[in-house]
């Protein structure tokens, strides 16, 4: 759908992409070797909602396996590697750098989350994701858009952290929780392509009911 735009999470022979440049959005949104994931029925869902003439422009940051800390404001990154380059000194300079990128042709409407399993039994995830979601708020100024967060999947090795999931969208102001209840898993992290889909479209039946379009 060309209505549905994607800026390129890193230079991508394979799909003819570059980095930070936009193009008409189709799986994979992120890693050039990468499957479908909610983010593709997200869109999907949410632009049938929306008036003609407005677009929609997915800003992907997924980091396979990443702990909270990749992303947090002044933590150094613990590892892991950020495209284009893996120059970042933390990974919170990175989505600031793609956000603002982002603010020259668009409106950040909402934050979509799907983190958590690398933080399992982490006591203080839940502050630590609530001070990320305000900090990227105020440093972007955006204001209380939607924060939408996911939870793992019910047959999974990270079904405790869900009871955390619900209370972070508790904790954050105009947060939403995203079920995955009854969903399958291909191992035991990730969704099967039934499920990324589905999942994608709970993301977007939430963000219809939380977006406020004038």
């Amino acid at each position: 759908d060309p209505r549905i735009k994607v800026l390129a999470y890193d230079d991508c022979s394979n799909v003819n992409r570059k980095y930070n440049e936009w193009y008409t959005a189709y799986p994979p949104l992120h890693q050039c070797d990468a499957g479908v994931g909610p983010g593709d029925y997200f869109a999907k869902t949410l632009i049938q909602s929306l008036p003609d003439g407005y677009t929609i422009g997915l800003v992907p940051f997924g980091v396979n396996g990443a702990p909270i800390d990749v992303f947090r404001k002044g933590v150094p990154r613990p590892g892991w590697t950020l495209p284009p380059d893996n120059h970042w000194a933390t990974g919170y300079e990175w989505i600031m750098s793609r956000a603002q990128l982002a603010q020259k042709v668009g409106v950040i409407r909402g934050i979509l989350f799907h983190q958590g399993e690398s933080d399992t039994g982490n006591s203080a995830w839940v502050s630590q994701v609530q001070e990320l979601v305000i900090d990227l708020r105020t440093d972007l100024g955006i204001g209380d858009v939607p924060f939408l967060a996911g939870e793992y999947l019910y047959s999974g090795c990270c079904k405790a952290q869900n009871s955390r999931v619900q209370e972070l969208a508790d904790a954050v102001t105009n947060g939403f929780m995203i079920s995955a209840d009854g969903l399958n898993g291909i191992d035991q992290y990730h969704f099967d392509l039934a499920g990324q889909r589905e999942f994608g479209k709970r993301y977007g039946m939430a963000m219809q009911g939380a977006l406020t379009i004038p």
